[in-house]
């Protein structure tokens, strides 16, 4: 049995891509079924670093001066981690509604007192769950990341990671009709520099055999034509061009609704979400993400809507509004001086 990590921001079509490939009958997708393992290590290595500012340890600005990529994947490659800290953190997400797929194993053999190694936490968290033994590939979805890419490609993980257009994830993480996803409203800023860590992640592993990326719009617009980019990736049989025509079905077999801040009344795929930012934000703020991701989203092919863009005025004068202040994430990110300065 092969590994698929598959990630992306939220907000990013990651949960519609899992529920897709799970439907296959030689893949098995658990949906961030152990998300505060990813959060524990990156901060532990952080503190490392001697970085303890941090709250929101998947979202940290890569910089240089901070740490270089290598230093994680060496750090991974030397974990320790003891038997008490991954039960302690499983007994934390049972209560934790950031981790979708439940634990159906309560104990598993206590096989060693510590790890060495990230990919061997990894492999024994998957035996606290219940999936086919016979699929050819089990996989886990979990969002935010992209850091642990280069490490896991290195393991011989096949890897999937899913982009959208900025603008749109910006519209559905801060104003969703539905249930907010990502939280309260953070800063513009924030949200477009956590979009633009998975493109540089994106380019920086766009080479690797193992690696593949797709675009959300692609993906509801011609479902059957990227997801068979995916099976040709992975080596299997092809979703056939009426596969989904009684629906999507969820890892337990029900009827599975978009996972849509917008609209869940499709069975199927809608393309109705693309370009919904237009509707939603603010002249300023699709400004403000257009002269942000201005390069990023030349690189993916998305376009720019608003004319004769002075980027420099946009990014000096803009400033979020109804952004509630709190411990680890200042309401004045995106207009500090400080950040507009590194823009």
């Amino acid at each position: 049995m092969e590994n698929i990590f598959l990630t992306g921001m939220g907000r990013s079509g990651t949960t519609l891509l899992d529920k897709l490939l799970s439907n296959h009958q030689d893949i098995s997708i658990l949906s961030q079924p152990f998300p505060l393992l990813f959060t524990e290590v990156k901060k532990r290595f952080l503190e490392r670093q001697k970085i303890t500012d941090r709250y929101y340890v998947l979202n940290d600005d890569f910089t240089p001066e901070d740490y270089k990529r290598e230093d994680f994947i060496d750090y991974l490659s030397h974990l320790r981690f003891t038997w008490t800290d991954l039960e302690s953190l499983f007994d934390k997400m049972d209560n934790y509604s950031g981790q979708k797929t439940k634990r159906k194993v309560r104990n598993i053999p206590n096989e060693k007192q510590y790890f060495e190694k990230f990919i061997d936490v990894f492999q024994t968290s998957l035996k606290f769950f219940d999936f086919d033994k016979n699929i050819k590939y089990l996989g886990i979805k979990e969002i935010m990341c992209e850091e642990y890419l280069p490490y896991l490609l290195t393991n011989n993980f096949k890897c999937i990671l899913i982009v959208r257009d900025p603008r749109d994830v910006l519209a559905s993480a801060n104003y969703p009709k539905g249930e907010k996803y990502l939280g309260n409203k953070k800063p513009t800023l924030f949200i477009l520099r956590s979009w633009r860590k998975s493109v540089e992640y994106l380019r920086f592993l766009s080479l690797s055999n193992n690696f593949l990326y797709l675009k959300y719009e692609d993906l509801v617009k011609k479902p059957y034509n990227e997801l068979n980019k995916i099976t040709e990736f992975l080596g299997i049989s092809d979703f056939a061009d009426n596969f989904f025509n009684n629906g999507i079905f969820d890892q337990n077999g029900d009827l599975w609704s978009a996972n849509s801040s917008y609209n869940d009344s499709y069975s199927f795929i809608s393309s109705e979400s693309i370009g919904s930012f237009k509707g939603i934000l603010s002249t300023e703020e699709i400004s403000f993400a257009e002269a942000i991701c201005k390069n990023e989203m030349s690189f993916l092919g998305y376009e720019g809507v608003i004319k004769n863009l002075n980027g420099l005025e946009v990014i000096n004068s803009f400033k979020d509004y109804n952004v509630e202040e709190n411990l680890y994430l200042n309401s004045d990110y995106s207009s500090s001086d400080k950040n507009k300065e590194i823009e």
